[in-house]
């Protein structure tokens, strides 16, 4: 099956996922979120830093994101 995904599709696959603590460190994951921990335990992504990728970046940082809980 072939899909054809706009920008807002892809930012919004992108904001669905939550990415393992394993990759929290990678230079794409690290610059597009942030993890609150202790009490909270929560990810959000940067809408801003998000909106600034390009759809090549964000399908991998979707993929990424996706694949970082397989082991």
């Amino acid at each position: 099956m072939k899909v054809e995904l706009d920008r807002e599709a892809l930012i919004a696959l992108v904001c669905v996922q939550v990415p393992n603590y394993s990759i929290f460190e990678h230079p794409l994951v690290k610059k597009c979120g942030s993890y609150c921990g202790g009490f909270v335990e929560k990810w959000s992504w940067k809408g801003y830093e998000l909106e600034e990728l390009s759809k090549q970046e964000l399908y991998e940082l979707y993929m990424l994101c996706k694949n970082s809980f397989e082991k």
